[in-house]
């Protein structure tokens, strides 16, 4: 709402037409410690939750899940392929965990948007579409796409404190409760469910409405 402008949002016809999981992590993605104003710019809020959390964060888990499902009977690798990239992550947690705990929300989201950039960049310069089309290479694929989903499973639960529906249906993807305790070891030959779309992209012709 602006007093000065007269304009105004009510919650209730916000609900009409998006899904409230948006603007909590757009607030929190602006949210520090300190009393301030907050802008909602409902051009900046559709880009910020598109980009941030449908094409870094839910993409990661698109990416991977097709190949476990199709080639692996949903099965995720034995061994985990990257234990060092894994722990880099884990590593994270008492940061963001701090920054939660002292209201830094919007640090807490940059720190946790850089991991998901250094995830998609691990699934870019792997590409797992190029080697399933090679022969002889399924244990590379599988180890890969492992890699993929259990990297999405930490972000996920880093994400959980804002987005905890969106995390529910990781949930019920992953077959697993996400604790922040959970993530100091990578799921291994565990079975996850078959990938449904577990976020939609705002649409700008909804926000219009």
């Amino acid at each position: 709402m602006s007093k000065s402008k007269g304009t105004f949002i009510k919650a209730a016809t916000y609900l009409d037409h998006l899904d409230p999981e948006c603007l909590r992590y757009y607030y929190a993605a602006k949210l520090n410690s300190r009393i301030d104003d907050l802008d909602l710019n409902l051009e900046d809020f559709t880009q910020r939750v598109n980009a941030d959390v449908v094409n870094k964060i839910v993409n990661l888990a698109s990416r991977n899940a097709g190949f476990i499902t199709k080639r692996f009977e949903g099965k995720l690798s034995d061994d985990f392929a990257e234990p060092e990239l894994y722990n880099e992550f884990v590593a994270a947690a008492d940061r963001i965990a701090e920054l939660y705990e002292t209201r830094e929300f919007g640090r807490a989201i940059r720190e946790i948007t850089a991991l998901a950039d250094k995830a998609n960049q691990y699934v870019d310069e792997k590409a797992p579409w190029v080697v399933a089309k090679e022969e002889g290479k399924d244990q590379e694929l599988q180890d890969i796409c492992s890699v993929g989903i259990n990297l999405f499973r930490v972000l996920m639960t880093y994400l959980k404190p804002v987005m905890p529906a969106l995390a529910a249906r990781t949930e019920a993807f992953l077959n697993e409760t996400l604790t922040w305790e959970g993530i100091a070891a990578p799921l291994t030959g565990h079975e996850i469910t078959k990938f449904k779309a577990l976020f939609n992209r705002i649409d700008p012709k909804k926000v219009e409405a």
